[in-house]
This record gives C-alpha cells, structure tokens and sequence, in this order.
C-alpha cells in the first residue's frame, strides 16, 4: 500500500466519523457516538485496521504519532490526510501543557508547546480542516478562528509506516533531494526541534553512517549529523528518491 492510498483510506474513515455526527466527549474516537479532537484522528486509524499506541491525546500525537511536524508558514505546506494541530508556545496566554510533558515530566522532550486541539486536512480544492470542536467542523481557513490559528503541521506515523520505504544500509551512499528548495538541513539530533549543523546543496552525495525509517545518521566531509530519511536518493538501489 502505497502513502496515497493509505491516506484515501484514512480520509474515508475521517468521513465515516464526522458523518455519524457523535457527540463530544473526552476521550472517545467515535466508536461509540462519542468523540473529540483527537479521537476522530485515532478512530480513523483503528478503523483502518491499524494501532494507536500511548496516550489518547494531541500532545502525545504531536511528540510521539506525528512525522515531521512543523509550524505551517504557507497554506500551500499543506497535503490530503495531513494532521494539523494548534499549538501555543510557553508563556502565552491558554498555555495549559500537562505536566508529563514539560521539563522533568515523563515525556519531556524539549517541546514545550501545548498542542490542544488537532484536526485533518480532508480536502485541497476546496480546502478543508475537519476536526470535533463542540460538534464536527468543517474549517475553510488555517484562521477560522482567528484568536487560535492552525499553526502546525505533519503526517501520521501510521500511514507512514503502513506504506514502508526501503530502509538504506549502513556504509552506503546518497544523494540529496527534494521537491523544493535548494538545501537539506543537517542536524545534530534526530528532531527538527534539534539545532543545525549547516544545510548542504541538493545533488551533494553523502555517507549513511546508521539508517533509518525517518532519520539517518550521515557523514560529509568534516560532518556527522542526522537528515531526513525522505532526502536521500540511494545510490545504485535503483528505486528513485528515498
């Protein structure tokens, strides 16, 4: 199963979901005429035959069921079956983090956002965030609520890893590529959360040291950092970009 094609999956549970119309109500994923935020996420997903493992809760999504999430600067970031999230940063006003996740808690890990509200992106052309708020919604715009934005971004573990990539060997070589840009950011952790090495150019061929699903560990010249699994083109596995 490919990524797209477990995405249309997910989005048809998505619409199952928010067509059965269920109440709100903390937690619940729908199975039972009850659901909310992150429930329609995680019914979705059950419903697809897949696990949600850990926490029924959009901060452990954010941290531990969300690949690459970032903030969202340009709509045009966005893709179908993406989960959308929104946050607010330490010392702002609403900042309410269970304390798990703050520093010293079971599950910190550097993030002190609060993510508390999550949705997906069910529909490009016309755009639409469907999400349970007091019932199920439809959003327009990343703004709809212009007092708490969408404002960050990434894709389901689940329907990553239900649509494996090859995972490259150690002592292999890459090279850097991406749909856009010109650079690929090295870094000295695993996390885009993690601080930057430097960014090399696209087409630059480097050494994978320890592969990965999402994150290798690669040498280039005087550096040792970790990349996005996604940028890197194996050489000579005849299967394309990574």
């Amino acid at each position: 199963m490919t990524y797209e094609e477990a995405v249309k999956k997910f989005l048809a549970k998505v619409l199952v979901i928010y067509n059965l119309n269920p109440k709100r109500r903390e937690p619940g994923d729908g199975s039972d005429g009850y659901c909310d935020c992150i429930g329609l996420i995680i019914g979705a997903i059950r419903r697809m035959g897949l696990k949600w493992t850990g926490i029924h809760g959009s901060n452990w999504a954010a941290r531990k069921e969300i690949v690459g999430l970032e903030p969202i600067k340009d709509i045009k970031q966005l893709e179908l079956g993406d989960i959308v999230l929104k946050g607010v940063d330490q010392g702002k006003s609403g900042w309410d983090l269970p304390s798990r996740y703050r520093n010293g808690g079971k599950y910190y890990n550097g993030d002190t956002t609060d993510y508390y509200h999550a949705g997906v992106v069910y529909s490009l052309n016309p755009f639409q965030i469907r999400h349970m708020s007091s019932k199920m919604t439809i959003d327009t715009r990343l703004d709809q609520n212009r007092k708490c934005p969408w404002n960050y971004h990434g894709k389901s573990r689940q329907l990553v890893e239900a649509s494996p990539t090859p995972i490259p060997t150690s002592g292999t070589q890459a090279v850097l590529v991406a749909p856009s840009g010109k650079t690929v950011n090295l870094r000295k952790a695993p996390s885009l959360s993690a601080s930057l090495i430097t960014r090399l150019p696209l087409g630059t061929i480097i050494n994978i040291v320890s592969p990965g699903e999402e994150w290798c560990k690669v040498t280039y010249d005087k550096y040792t950092g970790y990349m996005m699994a996604k940028f890197l083109d194996i050489i000579g596995d005849g299967k394309g970009d990574y």
